[in-house]
């Protein structure tokens, strides 16, 4: 038996941020399940959805924010609520999103939601018995095709380089292409560069993720990421992705600032891990959407990369997270985090009680 839940949706705070957590098709069926919906208004206008959209699917749009937070169960977010969204998670309340709370950045979020007893559920630590993890890696695969993208786009003199095509031309050479990371993000960008016609290597040190990819990936060059493999590697990388990452973790460094002076002239640089401190020595974060010169190559090191194709990606993202949104409904919020295994591992606080090794370990928080 369903028990009806009030969902709580508003606009994303942080710098760029296009996307929407819940769709109006998203919000639709949590509607035909019995739910409540409520949206602050032009939540999601950077997606191309107006409130308009919402109400046409029984959804109750808000002036405010603070008129969703009041009266809402589960708050909905992409990203963890900044300091000014604190007030919207109300008493024994509900907050699912990218939260990152093992960082000294989320400190004085962690600390509200252990003085309101909250529920923090993480979709960056979601996994299923299978070991997949549903959210991050359809993020992830839509961060990996667009990192392929715009590096096309700043090969171009239009953006700032000196007109070069990954696939080259006959009697030109191809681009050569280095992905480090052979998780979602990587395959995904390893396909879409071998798609243009580029020459693709793709490294990691787990060699079963490299078969996997190998075996969807037809035609890509595969290697174990030693430290000689990745030197050989990123010397002769026109283009280098670097995309890996442990979840709930910050990314390791695995390019020294001396292999990216190794690189060959007007090569470009993509660190996809650039939102958990970036892969590369060289990696600072870009909210402005340029690139700059470190080393004597090029970077483009921009957070958040789905948010460039903000409605394909709002809707991904809507459809992995909705079957954990009606679990809440189905076996109540309490019964879905005790009975379903991916959202007790996407699981941090219940009720206030910090359960997660990882954050406790990260943060020197006691576990509840």
């Amino acid at each position: 038996m369903t028990t009806p839940l009030c969902f709580g949706l508003v606009r994303e705070t942080l710098p760029n941020e296009r996307r929407v957590a819940l769709t109006p098709e998203g919000a639709e069926r949590l509607i035909a399940e019995g739910h409540a919906v409520l949206v602050e208004s032009r939540a999601g206008e950077g997606a191309g959805f107006d409130d308009g959209d919402y109400r046409a699917v029984g959804a109750r749009v808000c002036l405010h924010a603070s008129e969703v937070g009041r009266d809402c169960d589960v708050l909905v977010k992409l990203h963890g609520p900044g300091p000014a969204e604190h007030a919207l998670l109300r008493e024994n309340g509900t907050v699912t999103g990218f939260l990152h709370l093992g960082t000294p950045q989320a400190e004085s979020l962690r600390r509200h939601i252990r003085d309101h007893r909250l529920n923090a559920i993480a979709w960056e630590l979601l996994e299923e018995r299978d070991g997949s993890r549903p959210v991050l890696e359809a993020v992830s695969a839509i961060g990996g095709r667009v990192s392929i993208l715009l590096a096309c786009q700043h090969l171009m003199a239009r953006g700032g380089g000196t007109g070069r095509l990954l696939g080259g031309a006959p009697g030109v050479p191809p681009l050569n292409v280095v992905v480090i990371g052979a998780g979602a993000a990587g395959e995904a960008a390893a396909r879409e560069a071998s798609r243009l016609g580029a020459t693709v290597t793709i490294l990691d040190r787990n060699g079963r993720a490299l078969t996997r990819v190998a075996r969807r990936v037809q035609g890509i060059i595969t290697d174990i990421a030693s430290e000689r493999a990745v030197d050989r590697a990123v010397a002769q990388a026109d283009l280098l992705i670097t995309a890996v990452a442990t979840p709930g973790r910050p990314a390791p460094k695995l390019v020294s600032r001396k292999q990216v002076r190794s690189m060959p002239t007007d090569a470009l640089i993509i660190d996809m891990s650039v939102d958990e401190g970036g892969c590369c020595e060289t990696t600072k974060v870009n909210h402005k959407g340029g690139d700059y010169i470190e080393e004597g190559v090029r970077h483009l090191s921009l957070p958040n990369l789905p948010a460039e194709v903000a409605r394909t990606a709002s809707i991904v993202f809507t459809q992995a997270t909705l079957p954990y949104l009606l679990a809440f409904g189905e076996y109540t919020v309490a019964g879905a985090l005790a009975n379903d295994s991916a959202l007790r591992n996407g699981t941090v606080y219940s009720r206030g009680r910090l359960l997660n090794t990882i954050v406790a370990e990260l943060s020197s928080e006691p576990l509840g």
